[in-house]
């Protein structure tokens, strides 16, 4: 039942972000930042909506969560007639740093003719420089140092000299400081007698991520990304103090993923060192989205380790915390196309003593072969009508992908019970015009020599 409501309260707030009252929006706001991940797939359904007010506020929201799923929606926004719609998107783009981000922005850059969607093409494109992404760096570059460019779009390339090295920072303003442009040598003059950036308050932030009001947080999320891999220690410790606030570790979770893969890669040592579940679900998700591989391998381990801590306690849905931050890491792995922990991922499935996570649904469907479709099917049995859908799904994914049928010699291990799930999974044959019906054997030889394959489910 908790599954249904919750599927059912996603649409509800994402039809109120539609609201002209702005308590209602934010309210919808704040919730779905804290369902995360799980609202991600409504949020890009709303993106083909015919309300505009509403796509205007989805693509902030899936900006915020940072999930790897909202990155290609993203992308095709740029494609947008509305130049409003298209210059949102390419800002929202800048907290997805990536090769396909990166092209999508240059391409957009070259050919957009409305200058405020070009200003935040190069925006976009700097924010994804100081996030640790250099394939980001060449085109910023050429526009600052570029006479000919509009100056306002100059100044906003401007915004990569902090993040230079600092011999190619130094030559960089060296150029500039004799540029044709008054308004550059001003500004580069600027540039060039500021202090380094302190880390700053990092308590006082932390605080205000803390605030009920939207405003306020959502300041303290834009500040976070400035402050620099300081940070991660204060905030992961402070979601460790408060690891039964969901909506705080969200939050916290936001601002790490703002940090970027290069400032950010001090969470190693933290997904070694967190012990609470909510905090360690949430840090899993930050390792997912910032896409550093090599982190997200890392991730074999902390399976392993909340495999041996998993224990009775469960939480008010009838999930063993633990376990939650188990399928989540497989999610993350398999999105990478890793089987590194399948083995552990086939018996958590099979195990009669949990209710199944769709995380984990996911993860096989990705990466499954045929020898999780016995899991899968024994788990179909306990489950309810909600979860069950998810599971056929996962095997028709699963034969789809390995291109085999409910008579392949793969499955003949599968028993009675077993079958009988599979064959309902499947949609009847349909006999040729004129061929009488006959009933489908159940041992002996299969329908065709050699060829191993039934009926393929849809």
């Amino acid at each position: 039942m908790m599954l249904r409501s919750r599927a059912n309260e996603i649409p509800q707030l994402i039809r109120q972000l539609g609201s002209k009252n702005t308590a209602k929006v934010d309210a919808a706001r704040a919730r779905l930042t804290v369902l995360g991940p799980r609202a991600v797939e409504h949020l890009v359904g709303a993106l083909e909506g015919g309300d505009q007010r509403v796509r205007e506020r989805v693509m902030p929201l899936l900006a915020l969560i940072r999930d790897p799923r909202g990155r290609e929606p993203l992308i095709a926004m740029l494609h947008d007639r509305s130049p409003r719609l298209r210059g949102l998107a390419a800002r929202c783009l800048a907290r997805f740093p990536s090769a396909d981000a990166t092209c999508a922005l240059q391409r957009l850059l070259a050919k957009e003719p409305e200058p405020r969607v070009r200003i935040a093409c190069v925006r976009a494109l700097v924010e994804q420089v100081h996030a640790g992404h250099e394939g980001a760096l060449g085109l910023p570059m050429r526009i600052l140092l570029d006479p000919e460019e509009p100056a306002v779009l100059r100044r906003c390339a401007l915004g990569i000299v902090p993040a230079l090295r600092p011999a190619q920072r130094r030559g960089i303003l060296a150029r500039l400081a004799a540029d044709p442009s008054e308004e550059i040598r001003g500004a580069a003059s600027e540039i060039e007698a500021r202090p380094e950036p302190p880390g700053g308050d990092l308590q006082s932030l932390i605080h205000d991520l803390g605030a009920d009001e939207y405003e306020r947080w959502n300041q303290a999320l834009r500040r976070f990304a400035a402050a620099g891999a300081e940070a991660v220690g204060p905030l992961v410790l402070a979601m460790r103090n408060r690891s039964h606030d969901p909506e705080f570790c969200t939050r916290a979770g936001m601002a790490l993923k703002s940090l970027g893969p290069r400032r950010a890669r001090a969470l190693g040592e933290a997904l070694e060192q967190v012990d609470e579940p909510l905090p360690l679900q949430v840090l899993v998700e930050v390792v997912g989205a910032l896409g550093d591989k090599a982190m997200i391998y890392r991730l074999r381990d902390l399976i392993d380790r909340a495999a041996r801590q998993a224990g009775p306690g469960r939480d008010a849905d009838g999930f063993e915390p633990m376990r939650r931050v188990r399928a989540k890491a497989h999610l993350e792995l398999a999105r990478i196309g890793s089987r590194v922990a399948i083995d552990d991922l086939r018996r958590a499935i099979d195990d009669p003593e949990h209710r199944i996570e769709l995380e984990m649904l996911a993860a096989v469907e990705r990466t499954g072969n045929h020898e999780e479709i016995g899991p899968l099917l024994r788990a179909w049995v306990r489950e309810e009508p909600f979860v069950r859908a998810r599971i056929a799904d996962a095997v028709r994914g699963i034969l789809r992908r390995e291109k085999l049928g409910v008579d392949a010699p793969v499955l003949r291990h599968l028993g009675d019970s077993e079958r009988r799930v599979l064959e309902g999974m499947a949609p009847p044959a349909t006999p040729e015009a004129g061929a009488p019906r006959t009933r489908r054997r159940t041992g002996g030889a299969r329908r065709s020599a050699g060829s191993g394959r039934g009926p393929m489910l849809e």
